[in-house]
């Protein structure tokens, strides 16, 4: 049988970063010195067992070899880049409390650069060489799958096309004998197969299975050296994060709302918010205000701002503030603008073709009924009747609504004509809440601005 699952990659990989460690800051810096005797000073080895230290909590802190293979091309890329962030701030720190005479400036700007990439590189090289180790039958486990359904065909795909995993799909199990391809047998043959092929880990779908199986498993776990994994059937639930927590000794099954879920995700969007919201009211809504409500005074004064009802974070209502674009009418909180919508004032067609109209939303956001990036709020007969046609509707309220967002960008704003124009909005949202990040905050309101600056068709 091939070789089992290594238990020296982690460390592998942690050896390598500190020989690159200290090749460029410890040898380096005796090269400079020409290695004489300043080079093996008390001050000077202080500081060189200091570096391994800070390197040492730095990895720790980031679990930085906490390598799992299934994860292993995010950590090397992630992980390394936030670890070596934090080392240098760690590295920098040794400066302020001790006085000592090392690299110049200019050098440690090069020496950072040169490690940082050596180190990106060392991990790339470790990479591929487990890919081709794996590849080649080596570092690797025997699985099989209890259950046979769509879920676990997906599963065994994933096992088949993805060789730098490690892992050996050998056969399906099932309750009763079938002519599907890749059954391995029934359950009652499964300990005896475990036996014979060296099984490293059973995998079980929850969703299909028969109760007999419970049984075997349990008698399999007390006699043999096994990893079990249970896989949910959760296709009908749009979300990203699943935690097991324990009530009494009761395993449950929590599930995450995705990123903003957690609380320092919250805070740091909240932090942008704030800090995006004042600069445009500072910069932009203090003369615009004064400006479009003289415009409004000599145009019938119907009033400069138009507020409605919406629905927010948790299905809770808040009053959305847009500048007025309509004459006052009986259908405002009812019917949404359409193409050619003779309620639609001249100045309000010119402010919802540059998306001015929306400009008051950030003092919204400042008191954080609102965020910049999220899915568009509804209005409250909108929402109320579009839960009951669209399945997950209701996901998109569990974060704040933004101003734009990422079905906006995406051609999917304003009047909705078509039950697959929503759905198509409400994936788009759902995709934003399960992947949310600072970056792809960033993006969006790159093509909002691209929008804002061309034009879009239908902001009518």
């Amino acid at each position: 049988m091939a070789a089992k699952h290594s238990t020296y990659t982690s460390l592998i990989s942690a050896t390598g970063d500190f020989v690159i460690l200290n090749i460029i800051f410890n040898v380096v810096f005796c090269y400079l010195k020409g290695f004489d005797s300043t080079c093996f000073s008390t001050e000077n080895f202080v500081f060189f067992i200091y570096i391994n230290l800070a390197w040492l909590i730095s990895s720790k802190i980031f679990k930085a070899y906490a390598i799992k293979r299934l994860e292993y091309r995010k950590v090397f890329l992630l992980t390394y880049v936030k670890t070596i962030i934090f080392f240098f701030f760690l590295f920098l720190i040794f400066f302020q409390i001790i006085t000592f005479n090392y690299y110049q400036r200019d050098e440690i700007k090069i020496l950072f650069i040169i490690f940082s990439l050596s180190l990106i590189l060392w991990k790339i090289i470790l990479y591929f060489l487990f890919f081709y180790y794996r590849k080649s039958g080596y570092n690797h486990r025997n699985v099989v799958i209890v259950g046979h359904n769509i879920n676990a065909l997906k599963l065994r795909d994933y096992f088949d096309d993805n060789p730098v995993a490690g892992y050996h799909f050998k056969g399906f199990f099932t309750h009763k004998k079938t002519d599907k391809e890749d059954i391995a047998g029934t359950y009652n043959e499964l300990e005896n197969y475990i036996l014979h092929y060296g099984i490293d880990e059973i995998y079980i779908l929850l969703g299909d299975i028969h109760k007999s199986i419970h049984k075997i498993i349990s008698s399999i776990m007390s006699k043999h050296i096994i990893k079990i994994r249970f896989i949910p059937d959760l296709s009908d639930f749009s979300y990203m994060n699943i935690k097991l927590v324990s009530y009494d000794n009761i395993p449950v099954m929590q599930i995450q709302q995705g990123p903003l879920n957690l609380w320092y995700n919250s805070l740091i969007k909240r932090v942008l918010d704030i800090g995006f919201s004042i600069a445009v009211i500072g910069l932009v809504l203090w003369w615009l205000i004064p400006l479009l409500k003289l415009i409004d005074l000599f145009n019938g004064n119907d009033g400069l701002f138009f507020i409605q009802p919406r629905s927010g974070l948790n299905n809770r209502t808040f009053n959305c503030i847009k500048f007025r674009t309509m004459k006052k009418n009986g259908e405002a909180h009812t019917t949404q603008a359409t193409e050619n919508d003779n309620r639609i004032t001249p100045l309000g067609r010119f402010l919802r073709k540059t998306s001015m109209d929306e400009l008051p939303q950030f003092i919204n956001v400042l008191f954080g009924d609102m965020t910049v990036i999220g899915p568009r709020p509804h209005m409250l007969k909108h929402t109320d009747q579009y839960k009951s046609i669209v399945d997950k509707f209701m996901v998109r309220h569990t974060v704040k609504p933004g101003i734009s967002g990422y079905a906006q960008v995406n051609g999917y704003r304003g009047e909705i004509k078509k039950v697959k124009d929503l759905k198509n909005r409400i994936t788009l949202d759902i995709e934003y809440i399960e992947n949310w990040s600072v970056w792809f905050d960033f993006k969006i309101i790159v093509f909002t601005k691209a929008l804002f600056i061309r034009g879009d068709k239908k902001a009518y």
